[in-house]
């Protein structure tokens, strides 16, 4: 291996004292991708998980703010720098999350100004021009970054100049943004070698059992895609990966389980794909590999999966595989706000496959979205009623989130292009409350508090029905949770953040410098 001049950094998590999303910090498989990436060509790096280093340490943004850092301090990560470091890649996958690698990246430029700061993942992507503002980021990868960043690597390494290099934007001298071509989607993902885990915390993300999605024991993220074939309007997956659909052999994702379980002891796997069930052959092909090869694993897609594909002899073998949840997307009850956010969901194929997966053993869960540019009071009391359907029909979980433009996505665009929108990022800051007062309306009918209020009016429909309709549901929840420490359901992790973690998080508060 050459010489570490190379630092990948992981920023911090984020946590509320207040309301009732509560994000779960996560190791970042796509710098864990990035770095068996270049290991793979002979470069070696030197890992800061600036989140997974200190998951017990908090200290708030603002005095009087509730929302917490999870993580080092800012001197803490710089410490941890190298003083010969030549490069520093960081990635943003969140909007709301992107102050945290900026200001990263701000106080390693300021101690060490000749270094390279390179940033990816979907916010830089979906927002290049704006990234670079800041004058401290040097380059912007676009989309995919693996072989992009190796390629920069490999220039700066050879001393030549990266500024031919496909997939990136970057300030010439003049001070105008470049980007470069779009560099093609890498088809032959089987040959990525697997996450490098060992030069991050992931031990202590799997101790403290932190996983996206609820919690199932000792578990570690996965991906067995990468892409989304669809065209949601309000969602920014497109800008970062392309429309093209790319899925991984059944036997590699399996062969990477048993790895995974042999290495570091873990039962439960949380796959990070935007959407696994597009090609029904494949996904049956994984499960009956997986159950062939009897591992004695569960997993999770806690992303919001299609109904399109879904079929009784696919539940079947998904129940049979150690499945253990699924969520779906419907977003909406209006077929009419469905099919403007080009959510082109047929309602009765829906409908099935909910009362099919409520047969099963699976736990199924539902996200929705209110206050699209073109709802008003009629389309969510549509909603309201799919709401309450879904809870007779068995139903465990539903998310009702404020909507809110992405950066990147079709909806961000237009109301920037209309005026409505002018770019601020502090407009986008308030993603992880679904509870947040601040959030504004963007529909012309409806007002921020009236949705603010709709919102907590459909969890409580939702949850009183569902608690009314099956009462020994959230007690066999429960107690599963008190006694093998498994969440299964959300509103179970929202208890259990309520009345254990968040307790301790609240205590252990500390004055730090995010306070400066």
């Amino acid at each position: 291996m050459k010489k570490s001049q190379i630092v990948l950094i992981n920023h911090q998590g984020l946590k509320l004292t207040s309301g009732i999303q509560i994000q779960t910090p996560t190791p970042s498989i796509g710098l864990a991708y990035i770095g068996a990436y270049i290991k793979k060509y002979g470069y070696d790096y030197t890992a800061i998980d600036s989140c997974g280093e200190a998951l017990s340490q908090v200290s708030k943004v603002e005095p009087d703010s509730d929302l917490l850092i999870q993580g080092l301090t800012p001197k803490e990560i710089l410490n941890k720098v190298p003083k010969d470091v030549k490069i520093v890649g960081l990635t943003s996958l969140f909007s709301h999350a992107w102050f945290l690698a900026r200001n990263i990246a701000l106080d390693i430029k300021k101690l060490y100004p000749d270094c390279k700061i390179v940033v990816g993942g979907e916010h830089p992507t979906a927002i290049p021009e704006d990234t670079l503002k800041n004058d401290f980021i040097d380059v912007v990868i676009l989309g995919e970054g693996e072989e992009t960043f190796l390629n920069f690597v490999q220039c700066i390494d050879q001393g030549k100049d990266y500024k031919s290099i496909n997939g990136i934007a970057y300030k010439n001298e003049k001070g105008d943004i470049v980007k470069t071509e779009r560099r093609t989607r890498i088809t032959k993902i089987d040959d990525i070698p697997y996450p490098d885990w060992d030069n991050w915390s992931i031990n202590n993300y799997i101790e403290h059992q932190q996983i996206s999605g609820v919690n199932l024991g000792r578990g570690i993220p996965i991906l067995g895609t990468r892409g989304c074939p669809y065209e949601c309007t309000f969602c920014s997956n497109d800008r970062m990966w392309t429309k093209r659909f790319v899925m991984r052999s059944p036997e590699k994702i399996v062969d990477e389980m048993e790895f995974m379980k042999k290495k570091y002891n873990v039962k439960a796997f949380s796959f990070m794909d935007s959407t696994f069930i597009v090609n029904n052959r494949k996904v049956i092909e994984f499960c009956e590999a997986l159950i062939r090869r009897n591992l004695g694993v569960v997993y999770q897609l806690p992303a919001g999966t299609r109904c399109e594909a879904i079929n009784q002899e696919l539940v079947n073998v998904l129940a049979k595989s150690g499945l253990e949840k699924l969520s779906l997307a419907p977003e909406s009850g209006s077929e009419e706000i469905r099919n403007i956010i080009k959510k082109k969901i047929n309602y009765s194929k829906f409908i099935n496959a909910i009362k099919m997966l409520n047969k099963s053993k699976i736990t199924v869960g539902c996200f929705i979205v209110i206050g699209f540019p073109e709802d008003n009071k009629k389309t969510l009391w549509l909603t309201s009623k799919m709401i309450f359907k879904l809870a007779l029909l068995g139903v465990d979980d539903i998310t009702v989130s404020q909507f809110t433009p992405y950066p990147g996505s079709q909806i961000y665009d237009e109301l920037r292009e209309r005026k409505e929108l002018d770019g601020n990022l502090e407009e986008v800051s308030d993603i992880i409350s679904f509870y947040s007062k601040r959030l504004r309306s963007y529909s012309k009918h409806l007002s921020p508090k009236f949705t603010h209020y709709v919102m907590y009016f459909m969890f409580i429909q939702f949850y009183g029905v569902s608690f009314l309709v099956r009462p020994w549901r959230p007690i066999i929840n429960f107690f599963n949770y008190i006694f093998n420490n498994v969440e299964k359901a959300n509103y179970i992790r929202f208890l259990s953040e309520i009345l254990f973690t968040r307790k301790k998080f609240i205590k252990g508060l500390t004055n730090s410098d995010f306070d400066k």
